[in-house]
């Protein structure tokens, strides 16, 4: 079991504390998106290492207010930051609810996830970028139970992902999501 004790006693002590929406519990150091500020899914298209473009349904928590608005006026947020944030991306095939691992292809389209943490510019240096893949395998997972990809629509689910460290080791991050379709973010330019 991936779970360790302390884990298991914190997740005891959040459902004792009443239910969120959304929630991230992170594994990985440094990244925190506690509490989450902005929950927002939209649908996105990704073009692969051949240049083959797939649709994606893409769900995004980050710990900065106002995701939706950001990303609909800087559609390079995800690539050229504009302040510092940390975000899990969630990404999943078009048209599909149910439970989804991490590394599943459907005609092209990836089960996927990566945590982005944005440096905004300061001081004079250039905004920086980085980035945690997913790690495949170990029953990476996202569940998803509701996704209306139409503005004003929601997307609920799950998650619980391993995510690559700047070592190359497994880190586990795991929640919940309740998110809102950002028409705006069609247009982002993701990483």
């Amino acid at each position: 079991m991936r779970l360790p004790a302390s884990c298991l006693a914190l997740l005891a002590a959040l459902a004792g504390c009443g239910s969120e929406d959304n929630t991230v519990i992170s594994g990985l150091p440094g990244v925190i998106i506690s509490p989450v500020r902005s929950s927002i899914s939209t649908r996105a298209t990704f073009t692969d290492a051949n240049g083959v473009q797939h649709p994606q349904w893409v769900v995004v928590l980050t710990d900065v207010p106002d995701l939706c608005a950001k990303v609909t006026a800087h559609a390079d947020y995800f690539r050229t930051p504009i302040e510092n944030f940390d975000a899990i991306l969630l990404w999943v095939p078009t048209g599909n609810i149910g439970t989804f691992f991490v590394g599943q292809s459907f005609n092209g389209s990836e089960v996927n996830v990566e945590v982005l943490v944005g440096i905004g510019p300061a001081g004079g240096a250039a905004a920086r970028l980085v980035r945690f893949p997913g790690v495949a395998g170990f029953n990476a997972n996202i569940g998803l139970s509701q996704f209306d990809a139409v503005p004003g629509g929601e997307a609920r689910g799950n998650f619980d992902v391993l995510l690559a460290d700047q070592n190359g080791g497994a880190r586990e991050m795991f929640g919940k999501f309740k998110a809102t379709y950002c028409a705006g973010a069609e247009q982002a330019q993701l990483p």
